[in-house]
């Protein structure tokens, strides 16, 4: 079986909840080795309160897939020398602590670097590590209000709404992931590592594309759209007799073969809506024709009418929706792997494809399940030293753990905020 494009890559990962997490999972996808430092504790990322599945948490079986773990006691110095061993044979360090956590643990960039001079080191956090709100807590929520984004999103008139999925963890983790691949790349260049600051407010601001630039450059503030766009008519979701349908057919060949679609040619040459400027100008009459007519069929019989005349439309779908469609089903975008716990568990795949290759599917480890294997491997430790470490609390497996000689985070607790 061909191997992945990132396999041999090694990081050691401090993933907490989901930024970090979702950053180790992207590249453990794309086939690096991603070992996850946790405490005896645990990420709060394992906890089922956060989002409970049979027992267990679902964010944990999503966001550490396909990773190892391993328990270390870095406020003891042998545990932390036994992290420095590690590092020198690793090709990053991913972490989303608070800003100065790696500084008072002693493991930050700057220490690093003097045992392994390649060392990446990339860190996601709420606000960045300097600024005035760098030390602020920093959850999902917080951050989309910060960013902007909750001003533009939900309908005009109501009250501000977040994104349904949590953009500012994913969006964090998805340029931390891009951090560690873009100073690998330097670093094949140069030979040297790189430190990368990322954080969850920079990226969702980034995420405010063009219309902070119009912004920017005329004092323009947009604001809550709903389904439709500013610049775009028709760019929005119709009622049809069962549900919705998205259409966005701006450009004026798609006005026009949307107009035959529906049956309303005579839209197509209406000086109200020629051009897609024209139909902006008159935004509330052209919606309120499309939505007379899209109301009268259903969604499946639009989308595949709209199909027909090639109208950039889709169906509203719901998670039923989206998992039975013929198009993820072709992808296929659910991929099971066996929890030693639940069993089979089905989950979203990568959306990577490389060359026809995509990643075995892996479940999330127990907590401490490979600190025996990676201790072994990585630093040639015999079974009587870790023994040994094991009993002085320097290091815990998954069986030490099993047996409640680790502080396992009391089942129902909130997660805890990173720190």
């Amino acid at each position: 079986m061909a191997e992945g494009p990132l396999a041999g890559v090694r990081i050691l990962e401090f993933g907490q909840v989901i930024a970090g997490n979702y950053a180790g999972v992207l590249l453990a996808d794309m086939g690096a080795e991603v070992v996850k430092v946790e405490s005896a504790a645990g990420d709060p990322a394992r906890n089922p309160a956060v989002a409970e599945l049979h027992g267990e948490s679902a964010l944990h079986l999503t966001v550490n897939r396909g990773k190892k773990s391993i328990v270390l006691d870095l406020k003891a110095p042998e545990g932390r020398q036994l992290f420095l061993d590690l590092v020198e044979s690793a090709d990053a360090v991913l972490d989303n602590f608070r800003p100065g956590v790696l500084e008072r643990l002693a493991i930050d960039y700057e220490h690093l670097r003097q045992i392994n001079p390649a060392i990446i080191s990339v860190s996601v956090s709420g606000f960045g590590q300097d600024g005035p709100a760098r030390n602020r807590p920093a959850f999902d929520l917080v951050v989309q209000a910060f960013s902007g984004h909750m001003s533009i999103t939900g309908e005009p008139g109501r009250d501000p709404v977040r994104m349904g999925a949590p953009m500012a963890d994913l969006a964090g983790g998805m340029f931390g992931a891009m951090s560690v691949l873009a100073a690998l790349v330097g670093r094949d260049r140069t030979g040297r590592g790189r430190r990368a600051d990322v954080s969850m407010l920079d990226s969702l601001v980034s995420l405010l594309g063009y219309d902070a630039t119009i912004y920017l450059n005329t004092g323009a503030q947009l604001g809550p759209q709903g389904n439709s766009n500013v610049h775009m008519v028709p760019w929005a979701a119709f009622p049809t007799s069962d549900g919705h349908v998205a259409i966005t057919a701006r450009d004026d060949r798609y006005w026009r073969r949307l107009c035959q679609a529906i049956d309303r040619p005579e839209l197509a040459e209406d000086p109200r809506c020629l051009t897609n400027a024209d139909r902006v100008a008159n935004r509330d009459w052209v919606l309120a024709e499309l939505r007379t007519a899209l109301a009268a069929r259903t969604t499946a019989e639009w989308v595949g009418t709209l199909e027909a005349f090639d109208v950039p439309a889709g169906p509203v779908n719901d998670f039923a929706g989206v998992f039975a469609d013929p198009q993820v089903v072709a992808r296929q975008l659910v991929q099971t792997y066996d929890d030693p716990t639940l069993g089979p568990v089905r989950h979203v795949a990568a959306p990577t494809r490389f060359d026809g290759w995509t990643p075995r599917p892996l479940p999330p480890p127990r907590l401490g399940e490979h600190t025996a294997e990676v201790l072994r491997d990585r630093l040639g430790l015999d079974d009587e030293r870790i023994g040994d470490l094991v009993r002085r609390g320097i290091v815990l497996t998954a069986a030490e753990l099993a047996d409640g000689e680790g502080a396992q985070p009391p089942v129902g607790a909130a997660a805890a905020p990173v720190v």
